[in-house]
């Protein structure tokens, strides 16, 4: 298994693992229950796949929509 790049790697792969820490954080931290925690985890996943198969808007789009849908900024 590869390492998670991290968090300020360059382009849609620096997005992903911001966003993964951030919801890892909230959950460490009681901000979110782990069914939200586990959403957000799937829809994290479906951009990082779109990201390493080198579609990096359709990965940035994904983040977008995701953040939006649950609450966090840009």
């Amino acid at each position: 298994m590869s390492e998670a790049p991290p968090p300020d790697a360059p382009g849609c792969a620096g997005a992903v693992a911001r966003y993964r820490s951030v919801i890892d954080n909230d959950l460490a931290m009681g901000h979110v229950n782990r069914s939200v925690h586990a959403q957000i985890s799937n829809e994290i996943g479906e951009a990082a796949s779109a990201c390493s198969s080198g579609q990096d808007g359709r990965a940035l789009s994904l983040l977008r929509a995701s953040k939006s849908r649950h609450g966090y900024p840009g």
